[in-house]
């Protein structure tokens, strides 16, 4: 919470009046810090950025003759802003974000803030569909190949079947009839021609 919390009306026309026309914004900021520092009773004093503008308005050489501030001091620190200025956020920061700052123990991971344990809990839950969509599809791949296993299985077994029947009948052939087999080697082979003498004629 704020210590102190003044607005002031603060007058500039004496004083800068003594410097030049070109460092007259310079003399107004160096007679508001040492307004403030008098008045709050703290060195450390910082301006915000509706109140410079403000100075700024209508140039370095035209400064107003005087303007009106809000300061709040805070732990030796005193901060001041236009009174007239629609956002205070650099004088009063806002609850919501003094809320999401606040750091929480967890045990382990050491200090960590709301805002920081909301990112990973959405992190974590992003994680965990994607992992479970993995799943699924691995189970459905899987499934697919069980299917395509069961029937290289039973193509093999067809083919197997279907060699030892043809091997059966062959071996029961050569059994039941040795000559036609072995015929069937004999004729298979090539033959060679044989070329008969003609019997010589007897002279008388």
């Amino acid at each position: 919470m704020a210590e102190l919390e003044r607005t002031y009306n603060i007058p500039l026309r004496k004083e800068v009046m003594k410097a030049p026309r070109y460092k007259r914004a310079n003399k107004a900021v160096r007679v508001i810090r040492k307004f403030l520092q008098r008045h709050m009773k703290s060195q450390n004093i910082k301006l915000g950025s509706y109140l410079n503008s403000k100075i700024l308005e209508h140039g370095r050489k035209n400064i107003p003759h005087h303007i009106e501030v809000t300061a709040i001091k805070e732990k030796d620190v005193v901060r001041a802003e236009l009174a007239s200025s629609k956002d205070l956020s650099f004088i009063k920061p806002k609850i919501e974000d003094i809320k999401d700052k606040i750091k929480i123990k967890i045990p382990g991971l050491g200090k960590k803030t709301t805002t920081e344990i909301k990112e990973e809990r959405t992190v974590q839950e992003a994680v965990f569909e994607k992992v479970e969509e993995k799943k699924e599809d691995l189970d459905q791949e899987k499934k697919k190949l069980e299917i395509n296993q069961k029937t290289t299985d039973e193509l093999q077994k067809e083919i197997l079947t279907e060699k030892h029947r043809g091997k059966v009948t062959e071996d029961k052939e050569a059994i039941r009839s040795p000559r036609k087999s072995q015929e069937a080697e004999t004729y298979a082979r090539p033959s060679k021609k044989i070329q008969h003498k003609k019997p010589k004629k007897e002279k008388f």
